[in-house]
């Protein structure tokens, strides 16, 4: 039987990077994915959709140069934004698989499944192997969530796992959710020309985001064209006239919409299913598995990592998982904080937040000084045409600690960096105002947020 140090199951942003860095501790170590290395965010996410999101902005950005202007003319071409994102995921994948080969980390390619506290058996092109890890890792990752009602099978409706690849195009499409995976695909879809309706069954939109960075997007989304339906219960999908006509219940009445396809981006879950869990004991929560802070499952050799632990998350917050818990397995102490873990949405506008949001703060009850700060005020904002948005930084009332952030508005996702790195390091406000922001940048918000929340920003009131 093969022996290996560390036996990881699954080749995502969990899985990969963990199995990196072990390799880094001189571990031996095999992966097991029967998929493509990379995961569903190399292949089917995170990678794949921001480029078909960079090819959409370019779009937008080309038609609006009247403004500034310059007149252009621009159309798209989906086959060349089709290969543009397939080139973008072929070149990561394959360096995933460089960086493997460097460091001597073995693929084994099938489906694995827990069969002892050490040993995984293999399924494979090939037939089936067993093989022995003196520690494994659970990294397998999510699956999109498909709601069950009728006709949710049906021709014409998919997942973000087939988004991705941009099928259409459409004169009209129905999207079921509006968080971020339905958000960033209203955006792409409605620049390619498609008139959009998102169907939501809470009251707003990306509900987990500031209240006042998604009520700008919302209203952003609905002046390019997009159609939002907010407190809407889908109950089916059928077929009319050669459309699909999505089915809801909303203010206790039943109202429909009709469209080409249904993208359905109402959440993923925890792909957990037929991996061994309940035959070796490892405990979980309706296939969520359960960890404790050292990210230890009830068994003490399995550790786990990633969405396999909510049934949705974040790639990067996935792979501190997984470095955590390789480090915790080798005893270079593993750590891993959930206090500055950033979000971010490429829709345009932008929205990114880290830590607790001013919602949030209010809920729990917390004693926070909040300080926002608008791009209309900053220069470089105007320069390039990009006024709308702005960053709110939370930070505790009596010692003035950032504690949170959330903004909307352009480059956010970039900019909330700085700002997570505060708040790993428990920054001060002060400590941030008083850092030199280059001028003329879009930076300049965050130094002037920070100079909000005490009370004096120099460019605003």
């Amino acid at each position: 039987m093969p022996q290996y140090d560390l036996i990881v199951l699954g080749g995502g942003p969990a899985g990969y990077v963990g199995a990196l860095r072990a390799a880094q501790l001189g571990a031996k170590v095999a992966v097991v994915e029967m998929r493509e290395l990379g995961g569903t965010c190399l292949n089917r996410g995170c990678i794949p959709s921001k480029a078909l999101l960079h090819c959409a902005h370019l779009l937008e950005t080309s038609s609006s140069g009247r403004r500034f202007g310059v007149t252009m003319t621009a159309e798209a071409n989906l086959d060349g934004v089709r290969k543009h994102a397939e080139r973008c995921v072929k070149g990561l994948v394959s360096g995933v698989g460089q960086l493997f080969k460097g460091r001597g980390v073995t693929h084994l390619k099938g489906r694995g499944k827990l069969v002892g506290p050490q040993e995984v058996l293999v399924t494979g092109d090939k037939g089936e192997e067993t093989v022995s890890g003196k520690y494994l890792l659970l990294a397998t990752g999510s699956e999109p969530f498909v709601l069950p009602i009728p006709g949710a099978d049906s021709e014409g409706v998919f997942t973000s796992d087939d988004a991705v690849t941009l099928p259409g195009p459409f004169e009209d499409i129905a999207i079921i959710g509006a968080g971020a995976i339905g958000c960033e695909f209203a955006y792409i879809y409605s620049r390619f020309g498609a008139k959009v309706t998102m169907v939501e069954m809470l009251e707003r939109i990306v509900p987990n985001e500031d209240p006042d960075a998604t009520d700008l997007l919302a209203k952003s989304l609905k002046k390019s064209g997009v159609r939002i339906e907010l407190g809407a219960k889908c109950t089916r999908i059928e077929e009319a006239e050669g459309k699909r006509r999505l089915v809801f219940e909303q203010g206790g009445e039943e109202k429909a919409v009709a469209a080409d396809a249904l993208l359905m981006a109402a959440g993923r879950r925890a792909l957990t299913k037929d991996i061994g869990l309940d035959e070796v004991g490892v405990a979980h929560d309706r296939g969520r598995v359960s960890v404790n802070e050292q990210l230890r499952t009830s068994v003490d050799t399995i550790f786990a990592a990633g969405d396999c632990l909510r049934g949705i998350g974040l790639a990067h917050q996935a792979s501190h998982e997984a470095i955590a818990a390789v480090e915790t397995m080798f005893g270079e102490g593993g750590h891993m904080s959930y206090a500055a873990v950033p979000a971010a949405i490429f829709t345009h506008p932008q929205v990114a937040s880290v830590g607790i949001r001013e919602h949030e703060a209010k809920a729990q009850g917390l004693e926070v000084s909040v300080g926002t700060f608008p791009f209309s005020a900053i220069g470089k904002a105007s320069a390039i045409g990009e006024r709308e948005g702005f960053v709110k930084l939370v930070a505790d009332a009596k010692s003035g600690q950032l504690i949170g952030a959330s903004a909307v508005g352009p480059d956010v996702t970039e900019l909330m960096a700085e700002v997570t790195l505060a708040v790993q390091m428990g920054c001060t406000a002060a400590d941030v105002a008083g850092t030199i922001h280059s001028h003329p940048t879009l930076s300049e918000v965050v130094g002037e947020a920070a100079l909000a929340v005490l009370g004096r920003p120099i460019h605003g009131m």
